[in-house]
């Protein structure tokens, strides 16, 4: 309970956007003339009344328009929401312990609670194109569970302690968690085709930075040397070296020298490679490596993380899209880069 309340403090800061109340303005209204209005003709004995003159109109007080930050695909982000969010965002950084908080220049900062308020218009327009929405009853049914859990695990009242603690109001809260299951329900759309099992392959390897030591292993193994056993003596991988150098199971994409993970998706199983060459990321040295693949399974399920990775790596996708593709202005100078 705790752990997803804390989680909504910091990740959800934002609220919807304030409601435009403003009324329209009244026309004003020509007022009754209470003088004798007749003319001298009149007076001289006319006996009708000429027309009287025609009211000069009056245009409407024309009704303010409310300050605006930034609009996305039309649609504001007001000022005021955004002062808002900037304000929540820093109250909740403030509870949290000095080495969790951001260290963001006040700059930095400001540009960010705007790019936030700029994704969640983003998500919105998502969830109105693919008629996904969150209502009332549906917020209040998880807000009742969420008590439920609160009141099981810390007694009477522990919900409400944690709002006041933590400076959120019923009101406020049930607006984070309101666009928090939005989100939710956005992601599970746009994740849909990621799939729950895929090609895997089960390998081990050898990693040393020595190109005559690696082609001696090479050879080694090809006259029937235990790949595993060589892994042990020589890999300077200690973390799998002591284990033969097994890598497990992995699917594409996982690991973090591509070399490494080509060559195990183009062997088959009991096949080694040939040296690989590989330089470290700051192009300072030269690795060598040898892989073996143990098994090939073509429909594996992922593990909960790997899953879990792939799911958050398409949802950034996807929104990075939905940015690259909206027109969004800013209208007020955050003076961040």
């Amino acid at each position: 309970m705790s752990k997803y309340l804390f989680r909504l403090a910091l990740f959800v800061l934002l609220l919807v956007a304030v409601a435009c109340n403003d009324a329209p303005a009244a026309v004003t209204q020509p007022a009754a003339n209470s003088g004798n209005t007749d003319s001298p003709a009149d007076q001289a004995g006319a006996t009708q009344p000429g027309p009287p003159p025609s009211p000069t109109p009056v245009p409407p007080t024309p009704t303010p328009e409310e300050p605006m930050a930034a609009t996305v695909n039309g649609q504001p982000i007001y000022l005021a929401t955004y002062e808002e969010a900037l304000a929540r965002y820093g109250q909740s950084e403030s509870l949290l312990p000095p080495d969790d908080q951001a260290t963001d220049d006040p700059a930095s900062l400001r540009a960010r609670v705007l790019d936030l308020l700029i994704e969640r218009a983003l998500i919105e327009q998502a969830a109105a194109e693919n008629g996904i929405e969150v209502t009332p009853e549906m917020v209040a049914e998880q807000v009742e569970e969420l008590r439920r859990v609160a009141q099981e695990a810390g007694g009477e009242g522990s919900f409400e302690a944690w709002l006041e603690a933590n400076q959120w109001s019923q009101e406020a809260f049930e607006e984070a968690l309101a666009y928090e299951m939005l989100t939710e329900r956005v992601a599970a759309v746009v994740t849909a085709d990621v799939p729950a099992t895929v090609k895997q392959v089960h390998a081990r390897y050898i990693q040393v930075d020595d190109a005559g030591l690696a082609q001696s292993l090479h050879q080694q193994i090809m006259d029937g040397g235990d790949f595993a056993e060589l892994a042990r003596q020589n890999s300077l991988d200690q973390t799998t070296g002591s284990q033969g150098g097994d890598l497990g199971y992995f699917p594409q994409g996982s690991l973090l020298v591509p070399e490494i993970e080509a060559a195990a998706f183009s062997l088959n199983p009991g096949e080694t490679s040939e040296v690989i060459t590989a330089t470290t990321p700051d192009g300072s040295q030269t690795i060598y490596y040898l892989v073996q693949v143990v098994d090939v399974d073509p429909a594996r399920p992922l593990s909960p993380d790997t899953r879990a990775t792939l799911l958050q790596e398409r949802f950034e996708s996807w929104l990075q899209e939905r940015w690259d593709q909206a027109e969004i202005v800013r209208l007020i100078d955050t003076g961040g880069s």
